[in-house]
């Protein structure tokens, strides 16, 4: 087996592993993921591949070295949905500390990190502090240190140059907003670079890394909808592969699938018309029935099938019966999981940066 290996921690059903395959033409070698029914996701699509678990009981010595770490650590107390806690002792954020330790032991050559838009405005503690909170504090008692500082930080400490981005999943075409930050991170040891090197070729050429033939033998010529990201809004979608560029899917194809409340009567989008049908487009397929019956009074509720959609995963991906989850796993596995084709997005930017930051040295 050739090419770049990938651990992925914090895994859910897998969407940011998915990116970095894309994008690096990356094979996974092991998973750590600990709730039962995204490894339940895992196992179905990747059979083969390990699942260690619990990060915190994992020996990172004892485990197959890799050549990426990512993961999307919890998000729980950095998100403005929660207590805001923050990244600091005691709280389900502060695992990035494992992660942490994983990437100091296994020493990959490259690192990929996701969370929530607070990651900007949580605030964090450091072992830089001599106490909590001490370092950089203003005189109205705001804390200077946040989380993604805290992240940068660490990962600076551990001999890494990193990009950052924030983005949104509307902004590659998506019916919603989820904006999320992503973090590139490069080893700078010379002879651990040299184990991954890459470079993003121009749009048009194939990609291509110096110290090894390309992974898996897979083309890396850059796709369609790589090259339409625009920097300025951050890929809004004009004219998709496979639309007349209206942002329109087949009417005949919706149809076929069964777009329609009541398997008789069209959808009725609403104002979210203009966003169904942009993110039918980019994806290649018709939205599903946004609800299901209840099987009681007549009522509805929402379709874990398409919420599976609006994240941009195969259909099935987390729905199908023969994985084995309930409908509510369905749903939160969905409410916590990475849309892949932002986070390919961020990546293929952030290497792009990296690379041009490299070349002007």
């Amino acid at each position: 087996m050739s090419g770049l290996r990938l651990g992925e921690l914090c895994a859910g059903y897998g969407g940011l592993g998915m990116a970095v395959e894309e994008v690096f033409g990356a094979t996974t070698a092991w998973f750590s993921e600990f709730d039962a029914a995204p490894s339940k996701i895992l196992a179905h699509h990747w059979p083969t591949v390990p699942n260690y678990g619990d990060m915190t009981k994992i020996d990172w010595a004892a485990i197959e070295p890799v050549d990426i770490i990512s993961g999307g650590t919890p998000c729980q107390d950095l998100s403005g949905a929660g207590k805001r806690a923050g990244m600091t002792e005691g709280t389900r954020s502060n695992l990035w500390v494992q992660m942490r330790e994983a990437i100091a032991i296994q020493k990959p050559a490259y690192v990929v990190w996701e969370n929530v838009r607070g990651a900007f405005s949580a605030e964090a503690s450091s072992s830089v502090e001599q106490c909590p909170g001490c370092v950089g504090d203003t005189s109205d008692g705001r804390v200077f240190l946040r989380a993604l500082g805290r992240v940068l930080g660490d990962l600076s400490d551990l001999g890494f140059d990193t990009e950052w981005r924030g983005l949104r999943a509307a902004d590659v075409g998506a019916c919603h907003g989820r904006f999320r930050v992503f973090v590139l991170a490069v080893a700078q040891d010379a002879d651990i670079a040299a184990r991954g090197e890459w470079r993003l070729a121009a749009p048009g050429q194939t990609q291509s890394r110096r110290t090894r033939p390309n992974p898996g033998g897979r083309d890396r010529t850059p796709s369609a909808d790589t090259e339409r990201v625009r920097s300025e809004r951050w890929g809004i979608y004009g004219e998709l592969a496979g639309t007349s560029g209206t942002g329109e899917a087949d009417s005949g194809e919706r149809e076929r699938h069964g777009n329609a409340a009541d398997d008789s009567q069209p959808v009725n989008w609403g104002d979210y018309e203009p966003a169904i049908r942009r993110w039918e487009a980019r994806l290649g397929r018709p939205a599903p029935r946004p609800t299901e019956p209840t099987g009681r009074n007549e009522g509805h509720r929402l379709s874990p099938r398409f919420t599976e959609w609006m994240m941009g995963l195969p259909d099935g991906w987390v729905t199908d019966s023969t994985i084995g989850i309930s409908r509510n796993e369905q749903l939160k596995a969905c409410g916590n999981g990475v849309v892949p084709q932002q986070a390919t997005a961020a990546l293929r930017d952030m290497l792009a940066a990296l690379n041009t930051k490299e070349i002007a040295a």
